[in-house]
């Protein structure tokens, strides 16, 4: 890769593949949203310090009142979108971002403007730390930094007197360049770190054969379901039959397809996030708010399915009612495993299968 493609790679894409910053958007969006309800509410809080501070002040801060007013009041706006409105559209987060970063610079230019014969501090000080502040492309945050720059030398270079002028325009356009740089530099090492991070977790969670979650993700999660559903919860319990049979007659690469393309059929009906290998050919599904007739008639086509490939899954269905209380998922858990249990038996029992057939019955006695 040649230099140029390599640093247009750092400003597109933070120096990762095109394909994992995509991968990563959603821990991206995740993360601004924690940030900016951090950075709003610390803001918010100096903003209105330095209102009280300008309103006791009979000097240079009382000029500044109103810009204080109006950047806090902004900053409990963004606190407001973020607390309320993100929930429900996250795709908003990165404009909430952007009007943060633009409101902070807005700020900063009119500080300068109000003090037409002092160099700008306030408007340099933005321009250094907000494009450090949240995760995007270092591409738009240079760009944004451009703007700003140019905005503030045209407006520098008409309001104040020619000396600080042409101070403030040099000062600006160093620093915005030294802003550039750092961002692109601090965004790809912020962007790697998220990129390992999610990996680490993706590890944590994932049953790296099937590609569904894996057990320790199903525990951690098992005891927050009911907090998920307003009606019911509806429990699947589901078992490979004859995968040591598939391991000793055709091999274990065999075994491990009949799990793969199991898992696939489980995770297409019931959605990766609710989908879990919880043993080693035992998968847990769960449907939260679900119709019971609904995940019947799914199950019947997932069995089918299955059968078509030349597998056979014994599955278990239970529901339980959010009216009745906060339901004991261990309970519903087991219900579903027993009613597949019964139905695992009843395709041994018809394939004559004796060492599984003297295993239930030794299970019933």
């Amino acid at each position: 890769m040649s230099f140029f493609n390599k640093v247009w790679k750092l400003f597109l894409y933070a120096g990762v593949e095109k394909e994992e910053y995509k991968n990563l958007l959603p821990n991206i969006h995740k993360e601004n949203r924690l940030l900016l309800k951090v950075f709003s509410r610390i803001a918010a809080a100096m903003f209105f310090v330095l209102l009280i501070v300008s309103a006791l002040s009979t000097g240079f801060a009382n000029v500044n009142s109103n810009s204080y007013l109006l950047s806090g009041l902004e900053m409990l706006a963004i606190l407001f979108c973020t607390r309320f409105f993100l929930p429900k559209y996250p795709a908003l987060v990165m404009v909430l971002v952007y009007f943060f970063e633009i409101s902070l610079y807005v700020f900063g230019i009119q500080i300068s403007m109000l003090h037409v014969d002092k160099a700008a501090v306030s408007a340099v000080a933005f321009l250094l730390v907000s494009p450090l502040l949240f995760y995007d492309r270092p591409l738009r945050l240079s760009a944004l930094i451009s703007i700003v720059v140019t905005a503030f030398c045209v407006i520098v270079k008409r309001v104040k007197k020619p000396d600080v002028a042409e101070s403030d325009i040099w000062n600006m356009i160093t620093f915005g360049i030294v802003a550039i740089a750092a961002t692109v530099f601090i965004m790809s090492i912020k962007i790697r770190a998220l990129k390992q991070s999610s990996q680490i977790e993706y590890m944590s969670q994932t049953d790296l054969l099937t590609g569904v979650k894996n057990r320790n993700h199903y525990e951690n999660r098992l005891l927050h379901y009911p907090k998920q559903c307003k009606n019911n919860l509806i429990c699947v319990y589901a078992d490979v039959n004859g995968l040591h049979e598939m391991n000793n007659e055709k091999g274990h690469l065999a075994g491990d397809k009949m799990l793969r393309e199991s898992a696939e059929v489980m995770r297409n009906g019931f959605g990766l996030e609710h989908t879990y290998r919880v043993g080693g050919d035992e998968f847990v599904s769960f449907r939260p708010d679900g119709n019971v007739d609904d995940v019947n008639a799914a199950v019947d086509k997932m069995r089918q399915s299955l059968a078509d490939m030349g597998y056979n899954v014994a599955f278990g269905v239970a529901a339980c009612e959010m009216k009745n209380g906060t339901p004991d998922m261990f309970e519903l858990v087991k219900e579903a495993e027993m009613n597949m249990f019964a139905e695992k038996q009843e395709f041994y029992r018809q394939r004559e299968n004796d060492r599984s057939h003297r295993y239930f019955s030794h299970a019933e006695e």
